[in-house]
Parts: C-alpha cells; structure tokens; sequence
C-alpha cells in the first residue's frame, strides 16, 4: 500500500507547484467586443431596423485607451425613420490611488434628430472611488468644446450651425451579478451656455456560451434646447448578439 501512495504523491506535487490553488491568469490588456441587432416584419405593414457596435479597450500600465463605433438604422414601409452614427475615443492617464487624467472626443450624426451634428471634444479629471471584485464606480469632471449643427428646414433662414464651451460631468458603473451576468450604467451631462445634453445608458449583458452573449440596452438622450417641431428626448432600444475577443 505504502509502494502505491508514495508514487501517487510524487505525481501530485509538481501539479500543485506549477498550478496554485489561488492562481488567476493575467488580466488581458487588449479587450474587443462586437454588437449586432436586427430587426424586420413584413406584413400590413413593412418595418425594419438595424443596429451595430465595436468598442476596443487597451488597458495598459500606464495609460487605457477606448475607442467605440456605433450605427442605427430604421425604416417603416420602405422610408427611412432613422440613421444616426457615433464614434468616440478616450484617452486615460493614470495616477497614483485609481485617479487620472481623460482626454475625449466624441462625434455624433443623426439624420432624423433635433440636431443632425453634435461633435464634443473635452478634457479633466476622473477618479474610481469604488472597485471591488464586482463592482467599479469612475466619477469625471472637466472641460470642453461642443459644436451643434441644427436640424433645420432648407427653406430656414436661421444660421444652423453654434459652438460653445462647455463643463462635463460622467459617472461609469459596473456590476457583475453573477458569473455570466453583467449590468452596466452610464450617465453623463454637458453644460453650456447655449445648450445642456444629458445622457443615460442602460445595458443588461448575459453571456450564454463561449464568448457569445444576449445584450439588452436602453439610451436615453435629453436636449434642453431643440429647434421648433423638434422632441427635447430621444430613446433608443436594442436587442443584441454580443462577441467579446
């Protein structure tokens, strides 16, 4: 019996010397994930719409890098109801104690919306004063530049187009509920002379095998000032088949 355990043990042991009981593979520092939505009925009525996103994230020692595109589409009987694209692109410098310095730019198109350009470039100051290992919290407040161009008739005598300094403030909130569900909210509001933009992104991710995940969203857009027959809220629903790499 005694010829049998001890073999047993010498096997064993290296086992546990190259594999910890605590081990936990390195956090990636290149992250990549891929949206898409459709939908179509036919019938009475023709409807369809359309939807996509890609956001890339490098996270590394001392900087993280995001970038994300997005575009929606929609149309009911043939015309087009929707078109609207989005690209942004953050840079984050990190300090010591989970704070850091953000440079942003985010450009906005919306062929149906109260404002077919809105382009904002801003820059400050953000702090995570929460993390644990479910749960990340990241406050942002700092400076910028928002370009507006209106949506306006052709017929408008009106100058489309306005430019302002602005003051922004963002919060960035992550919760893992489980081992495959995530729940994430980002909230931000743009102030300025002219115009206030305040915005709410809801987002409901559960992964249901492999890197394949469902993905529900809901965006809501407020502009204080629209143009006439402009609404001041723009709501956005998705149903998505989300692929992280």
């Amino acid at each position: 019996m005694r010829a049998l355990i001890i073999p047993t043990l010498l096997l064993c042991t290296p086992a546990w010397a190259l594999v910890p009981p605590n081990y936990n593979e390195p956090k990636r520092k290149l992250s990549s994930e891929i949206e898409l939505g459709m939908q179509y009925t036919s019938g009475n009525s023709e409807t369809s719409n359309f939807n996509s996103r890609i956001k890339a994230v490098y996270d590394g020692d001392g900087a993280r890098h995001e970038v994300g595109l997005r575009g929606y589409f929609a149309s009911d009987d043939g015309d087009s109801s929707a078109e609207q694209y989005q690209a942004l692109y953050q840079l984050d410098y990190k300090l010591p104690a989970t704070q850091y310095i953000f440079g942003r730019g985010e450009f906005k198109w919306d062929r149906f919306g109260s404002f077919s350009r809105q382009h904002t470039l801003s820059s400050g100051y953000g702090r995570t004063p929460y993390e644990t290992k479910d749960s990340k919290l990241s406050l942002e407040a700092g400076l910028g530049y928002r370009y507006n161009y209106a949506n306006l008739d052709d017929d408008s005598l009106d100058d489309p187009s306005s430019d302002e300094g602005i003051f922004r403030i963002a919060s960035k909130w992550r919760h893992q509920l489980q081992e495959y569900t995530v729940v994430t909210a980002d909230a931000s509001v743009e102030t300025g002379n002219l115009n206030t933009v305040a915005e709410l992104k809801l987002a409901y991710r559960n992964q249901f095998w492999a890197d394949l995940a469902l993905k529900f969203g809901i965006d809501f857009s407020y502009t204080d000032d629209v143009p006439e027959d402009s609404k001041n809220t723009d709501v956005i629903s998705t149903v998505n088949l989300l692929y992280s790499f």
